[in-house]
């Protein structure tokens, strides 16, 4: 090769490698950028595991939360159990979203408050509200009915939601209980329904013969023995009567337990089926036992096989479906009476259905294995006797039952949706029970002619518009924005005005009660990993057509080195040879 090609030939290496030399140093510019580009994103996805939302905690168990926003705060409904959660700023005045401040303002509601509230003023205010979209008018008519309840939420008691003919299971509870507790002072038909709501175990009497009205609840576990247990703990009517309500039923867990009991297979099942194909035919209980007795001919639906504690637990089960049938107001639609017979006859189903613990539970303590089952199973529990224990044990929830016989019955009125229903296994089940929204018609001589639902409505609307006057109000645009309302409460810019136990309202921050929680933010969270996982994946493509570039360009420069190289030496010695040649001339 000549000198003047060795040149060009040596610049243009030079000049590649150089090139190759600078694509290497950006692109190991860019690797490092899109290290930092991962570590801010790292960070981030950090910073969004961390982020926290508010939300409404219904029971204070943390089992039921619901995103918190305004609506759930300031509108009537069963998450805030008809009780306004008022939104204020720091000098106490209600902060009010565009509907509500409209009719506040159409109602002549001074923004500063007043001290001189009217009837007219509150019924101008319902109107209103209805006009702006904030009631139905089904909901301001039944409030207008029932009137402005001028002292609630600023001190005054509350109505008394026993008084209605429509209930929760909160208030039938309460009801139940008022009306269980005039067993000894009421009128005769007052202690009459006191006596069906009550459930009375006679102190045992040793004298006497065992039978279903005379049996031993023992408090010591002792074999060939019966037990009543409340809560999982076992009561004894060695020295005084047991007694329970209907609404304990409702509200405590009650169970029979019986040891080293020997009952015939399938005794209860055959009851079961009696009712049922009776039931089937088109024909009419509503009456308990007695109804089924009468219409069966037999005059008893106790079989020759039956023992005492078999007789026992089926007048327990009659007298739940009795007392049911005296609180409820089944009425004579033929609807609601087949639902009716529907739950009678699926309650005494649950008679003759049994879980046998067996070989599933290895404790030896067949008693305490079958309590605790019994809180669990819709039905019976039994467990045979174990090496170490000379009996065995069979119990039933007496709870389930009332709360099975209810859910049967919501059921068959909600035309035998799977809304609500029962299993075996309780905790599979759907008890019309847990829903503390579900309304039960009731027969109630002092009702008012209202129903809960609207007694609660004009409460909350009476609780609001008695607090728009005394505090005030303002306008803000911003409240129905989740992420404004989460970050207003929990900087301090806003605060949650809440009824006290004396009956009024107080300003406090949102988490000095139960029920507003800051809780992980799963939107979020499930958004950023996302977003990580994203800009993750396209870094690491990025990073690895980068490793690729360089790998390629770190061969080329180490070729060009070695032709780089080859050709100076080549270089060198033409310059030396040219002038040892003119040198030598």
């Amino acid at each position: 090769m000549g000198l003047a090609a060795s040149q060009a030939r040596f610049l243009a290496i030079t000049s590649r490698k150089n090139s190759c030399e600078f694509q290497s140093m950006q692109l190991a510019q860019q690797k490092l950028s899109l290290s930092r580009e991962l570590e801010d994103a790292t960070t981030e996805y950090q910073q969004a595991l961390n982020k926290t939302t508010l939300v409404w905690d219904a029971d204070g168990s943390g089992a039921y939360t619901y995103d918190l926003n305004y609506d759930l705060l300031m509108y009537p409904s069963e998450v805030n159990d008809y009780v306004p959660w008022m939104v204020s700023r720091r000098d106490g005045k209600i902060a009010l979203n565009s509907d509500m401040a409209r009719a506040a303002k159409l109602a002549g509601i001074p923004e500063g408050g007043t001290n001189t509230p009217t009837e007219e003023m509150y019924e101008a205010f319902l109107t209103a509200m209805v006009a702006c979209g904030g009631m139905s008018e089904t909901s301001a008519r039944s409030c207008r009915a029932i009137g402005w309840q001028s002292t609630v939420g600023v001190g005054g008691v509350l109505l008394d939601k026993t008084e209605s003919y429509e209930m929760t299971i909160t208030n039938m509870i309460n009801y139940i209980d008022i009306a269980a507790s005039k067993l000894e002072t009421g009128t005769d038909k007052e202690r009459e329904l006191a006596e069906i709501l009550t459930f009375t175990i006679p102190a045992y009497d040793s004298g006497k013969e065992v039978s279903k009205d005379n049996m031993l609840f023992k408090e010591s576990l002792d074999s060939e023995s019966a037990y009543i247990t409340i809560n999982g703990n076992r009561v004894s009517n060695e020295n005084s009567d047991i007694t329970f309500t209907l609404a304990d039923l409702l509200n405590e867990n009650v169970s029979i337990v019986f040891t080293n009991e020997k009952t015939k297979k399938g005794f209860f099942k055959r009851i079961a089926s009696a009712v049922k194909n009776m039931l089937g035919a088109g024909t009419s209980v509503c009456g308990g036992k007695a109804g089924i007795e009468g219409l069966l001919g037999s005059g008893t639906l106790y079989p020759d096989d039956a023992t005492e504690e078999d007789k026992l637990v089926i007048d327990m089960a009659d007298q739940i479906i009795q007392g049911f049938m005296a609180i409820l107001d089944v009425g004579e639609e033929e609807t609601d009476v087949q639902a009716f017979n529907y739950a009678i006859q699926e309650t005494l189903a649950l008679l003759g259905d049994t879980r046998d613990l067996g070989s599933r539970n290895h404790s030896n303590d067949a008693f305490n294995d079958c309590v605790t089952a019994s809180s669990d199973t819709n039905g019976w529990v039994s467990k045979g006797a174990s090496k170490n224990k000379n009996y065995g044990s069979r119990a039933i929830s007496l709870s389930s039952l009332a709360e099975s016989f209810l859910t049967f019955y919501a059921q068959g009125k909600s035309g035998y949706t799977d809304d609500y229903y029962i299993r075996q296994d309780a905790n599979k089940s759907s008890y019309v029970t847990d829903d503390y929204g579900y309304y039960y018609k009731i027969k109630n001589p002092n009702d008012n002619g209202w129903s809960t639902q609207q007694i609660y409505e004009s409460e909350f609307y009476s609780a609001l518009f008695n607090n728009l006057c005394q505090n005030g109000w303002y306008e803000n645009i911003y409240i129905e924005d989740k992420e404004y309302l989460d970050n207003a409460l929990k900087n301090g810019q806003l605060f949650i005005t809440a009824i006290n136990q004396d009956g009024y309202y107080y300003q406090d921050k949102y988490n000095a009660g139960a029920y507003i929680i800051e809780a992980s933010d799963e939107d979020a969270i499930t958004q950023a990993e996302l977003a990580y996982t994203q800009k993750k994946n396209k870094i690491n493509y990025k990073e690895e057509q980068i490793d690729l570039d360089m790998k390629n360009l770190d061969l080329e420069i180490s070729s060009l080195t070695t032709e780089y190289d080859t050709v100076k030496n080549m270089l060198t010695k033409n310059v030396e040879k040219t002038f040892t040649m003119f040198q030598s001339g």
